[in-house]
């Protein structure tokens, strides 16, 4: 089975082709505005460089948020086109989830923490038994107290991502931090395979924004 996986719902537009559970190819770029003209090229170009044809894939996975308003929107819209030309499914996928995925192994809490605006986040609460994950608090949008009040339950969770240390909220709490920037850049494309059950028609998949948006084009 191959899957093309996107996120654009972050600074990083992270991209991933995989098959059978191994990956093939992976690329996480910074673009800014580049975004919504470079993604449709860098996904030529890791087809052309695997000798893979387009219509080769079977399944488009696209992290639908929360984060940016702008690439939410850009990687929706561009995998659900795609997924309908190719006459596939799209799985969409919890950016937050597609964050700390890879660290399921771990077998403990997982707490992935994303700046939103002013003293809010968007965060989740994962369970692992050390093969899957288990969503104990679905992704949301609050204040950073709110959560940090919240964890003083779980002192064992491991708190994840670079923006936690924005917050002093987080860091009178025992739980130890994992500051990563971004997740693995394959990751989407990976829970492609592992929720392929889970896949719907493109025309049904919507973002999951959790709040409404800033003014501005590149609100977070």
């Amino acid at each position: 089975m191959k899957v093309l996986g996107i996120d654009c719902t972050t600074k990083f537009t992270n991209i991933g082709i995989t098959s059978d559970g191994t990956v093939l190819s992976e690329v996480s770029l910074e673009l800014g505005r580049q975004q919504s003209s470079r993604l449709p090229i860098l996904i030529e170009e890791m087809l052309s460089d695997l000798s893979m044809d387009i219509s080769e894939l079977d399944l488009i996975a696209a992290a639908n948020g929360p984060g940016y308003y702008t690439g939410i929107r850009t990687g929706i819209a561009y995998s659900a086109a795609l997924a309908k030309a190719l006459g596939i499914r799209i799985l969409p996928v919890s950016s937050l989830e597609t964050f700390v995925h890879d660290l399921r192994t771990m077998g403990i809490p997982l707490a992935p923490v994303i700046k939103a605006r002013q003293n809010c986040i968007y965060c989740a609460l994962y369970f692992s038994d050390g093969s899957e994950l288990k969503p104990f608090v679905y992704p949301k949008f609050c204040a950073a107290a709110e959560f940090a009040e919240f964890l003083c339950l779980y002192p064992e969770a491991l708190l994840i991502g670079k923006d936690v240390a924005l917050f002093n909220e987080f860091s009178a709490l025992p739980n130890n931090v994992l500051p990563r920037t971004v997740g693995r850049a394959a990751q989407t494309a990976l829970m492609g395979e592992f929720y392929k059950d889970l896949s719907i028609s493109p025309d049904k998949i919507q973002g999951a924004y959790l709040r409404e948006p800033d003014i501005g084009p590149t609100s977070y």
